[in-house]
């Protein structure tokens, strides 16, 4: 999609977008059109280098810090992408921590971190945004959720638990506003190589890769580019799916972690 000079210039807000999955996003959807808010939490020259490379690229985007897991900060992102860009009517939820360990050795403020930034994190931005889509008539909410929200997997009963909960607020969702022209979907990367990926123990790694139909991992801008039609005008109809990306999915389960 490319956005005409005589059309209001459409914004899209991408949050934990300095790396990885979410930077991937930004990327494609400033290839778009869109103006991009790249939003982030703790690392601001990973973003200014996103936003570099966007602008490089011919697009407009700004890099916005926000910690969504505190109360008030998903709002305060929204403004903040307004008073810059304009108003937001694409949201991309893809900010989110994964604390991965057996619930019996699962803290209280894990899970809690989780759930505040994953699920409330989530829904704080959307909430604030979901007024610039209804005045426009028009807008895009994409959640990044995870396989393991739909699956579950050993270790992941926290993690999981906050992934399944976006899959529920989406369609959930969608029946509230698709009769708007606006859509909801979620989108439930696997594997994918990330930095975080990258970072886990080289075993465990390569047992979960042998666990793939594929066998192998994804690539970020293999999710981006789902994201990318599902923000897109060819995806008008489209609204409370789940599109996995992950391989075909596990053949036989991973290890435990």
């Amino acid at each position: 999609m490319t956005i005409s000079n005589d059309e209001p210039p459409r914004v899209a807000l991408v949050t934990g977008a300095s790396r990885g999955i979410g930077a991937a996003c930004a990327l494609r959807l400033a290839a778009q059109g869109y103006r991009v808010a790249v939003n982030y939490g703790r690392s601001a020259q990973d973003a200014e280098a996103v936003v570099k490379q966007i602008i490089a690229n011919g697009g407009n985007a700004a890099a916005i810090q926000a910690d969504i897991s505190v109360a008030g900060a998903g709002e305060e992102l929204v403004a903040e992408t307004t008073s810059q860009l304009g108003p937001p009517v694409v949201v991309v939820n893809n900010a989110g921590v994964q604390r991965s360990r057996a619930m019996i050795r699962q803290t209280p403020d894990e899970l809690e971190q989780m759930l505040d930034t994953n699920v409330r994190g989530a829904w704080s931005v959307t909430r604030a945004a979901l007024p610039h889509m209804y005045d426009a008539g028009w807008g895009r909410v994409v959640f990044i959720s995870s396989v393991l929200g739909a699956t579950g997997g050993p270790g992941d009963s926290g993690y999981g638990a906050s992934k399944g909960a976006l899959l529920a607020m989406s369609k959930s969702l969608a029946f509230e506003v698709s009769r708007r022209g606006i859509t909801s979907n979620a989108v439930l990367p696997g594997t994918i190589l990330t930095d975080i990926v990258r970072d886990v123990d080289p075993a465990v790694l390569e047992a979960n890769i042998a666990a793939i139909a594929s066998r192998r991992g994804g690539e970020p801008k293999e999710v981006a580019a789902v994201v990318s039609f599902l923000c897109s005008p060819d995806a008008s109809y489209v609204s409370g799916a789940e599109i996995a990306v992950h391989g075909g999915g596990w053949v036989t389960l991973p290890p435990a972690t």
